[in-house]
């Protein structure tokens, strides 16, 4: 316990003074934790949830690290507990009260990308077994710390000591981030929001493929989410109880380019534009390789959060067009399928049956440009739209 009231200590003090500088709020340059997953999204007494961390730095190659801290929930659900106070949060001595030991109800639930909230099965036990409380819940409190390094979780205290003072002197990167759990005996359960696909200019773009974009092009774009993620349920009002159904909020993030909305929400009709990085631009210059990524935060209106991420390839009219003389189509979903022709190496991705080849990879010795089957799709031939570095888009048959 003293280990670990000590790394909390260290956490909080450094968390106090994680601040760069101004950065928009869709750009990811370096250290970003925007999303906070539990699986499932909310839970009962005696159970437990899977909480993933989606942490991004475009800055580093090395993984960063996630130190979590669980805050047990308040039954009376008025808020109190260490994890709820802001003021506490910034003072490591309200929080150690002085002993290097952790609060009573705080402990340190994961140490990595992943970690596991319990609620105890005595949670409710202070309420009456027909307080309406029960019902409506409360939440449970999560930290999420991330560090821009990477740490053992054996590292002993000394070299966690040191690097959360590299963190208060703004030397190392870091994000505290806050995440709640709903809690309650209710047997309804809130799933996590899906999306099926991304709509680039209005049109689905193929599952797994790279979106092609043009130097500071402006392209509308909008997510696609099945009907079963906008739920339905109950909400207790002084009428009475009230039937609603979920929104769903996206928050766009990217490694490069602008957006005109950083928010939205689907099915109510707002779009938002993205513009892709510009060569002369210095602010948005065209990333190195001219890859990047958009990312798709979702949030349904009772807390349950997704997300996704979208690669884009910014194109380069100087490229060479690929020709195809030739594919072998394989006999089997194990096989790859194999393209010989001209300049492959400018293919981007193959698309079958609305879905990019996995694994793509071209060969440089042969000349050959190859790829998985993606699932779902047959092996019988089929025809095949090949993108390309220039942006060309060409459909082959079979």
């Amino acid at each position: 316990m003293r280990r670990r009231g000590y790394i909390y200590m260290y956490v909080l003090l450094a968390s106090a003074g994680c601040d760069y500088g101004f950065r928009p709020e869709t750009l990811v340059e370096n250290l970003r934790l925007i999303g906070i997953n539990a699986s499932p999204a909310n839970v009962r007494p005696g159970e437990s949830t899977q909480l993933t961390a989606l942490i991004l730095d475009p800055s580093r190659s090395m993984p960063s690290t996630v130190l979590w801290i669980g805050c047990e929930a308040d039954p009376y659900n008025l808020n109190r507990s260490p994890c709820a106070n802001p003021d506490v949060l910034t003072d490591s001595a309200s929080l150690t009260g002085g002993t290097g030991t952790l609060p009573p109800g705080v402990s340190i639930i994961g140490f990595g990308p992943r970690a596991t909230y319990s609620v105890p099965a005595t949670l409710f036990d202070p309420l009456e077994t027909n307080d309406p409380r029960r019902m409506s819940g409360t939440v449970g409190t999560v930290l999420a710390f991330a560090v821009a390094e990477t740490v053992s979780p054996a590292a002993p205290p000394e070299e966690l000591q040191a690097l959360f003072e590299r963190v208060q002197r703004k030397e190392v990167r870091s994000v505290l981030a806050i995440f709640r759990i709903q809690i309650s005996e209710s047997m309804v359960r809130n799933a996590n929001p899906t999306v099926d696909s991304l709509v680039v200019g209005g049109e689905v773009w193929p599952r797994g493929a790279r979106m092609l974009v043009r130097e500071k092009e402006p392209v509308t774009l909008d997510l696609v989410a099945p009907d079963s993620s906008f739920e339905a349920y109950e909400v207790s009002t002084p009428e009475g109880i009230e039937q609603r159904t979920e929104r769903i909020l996206v928050a766009w993030y990217s490694t490069a380019g602008r957006f005109s909305e950083e928010r939205t929400a689907l099915r109510e009709g707002v779009q938002t534009i993205f513009t892709a990085p510009g060569a002369g631009d210095e602010k948005d210059p065209v990333p190195e390789k001219r890859t990047g990524s958009l990312y798709t935060v979702l949030r349904d209106t009772r807390g349950a959060q997704a997300w996704k991420e979208w690669p884009f390839f910014v194109c380069d009219d100087a490229a060479p067009a690929p020709s195809v003389t030739s594919v072998d189509w394989p006999s089997d979903v194990m096989t790859p399928l194999v393209l010989h022709g001209t300049q492959l190496d400018s293919l981007v991705d193959v698309i079958v049956e609305g879905a990019a080849l996995e694994r793509p990879s071209f060969d440089s010795a042969s000349g050959t440009f190859s790829g998985f089957l993606p699932s779902g799709v047959g092996v019988m031939p089929q025809s095949l739209t090949l993108h390309a570095r220039n942006c060309a888009r060409e459909i082959r048959g079979p």
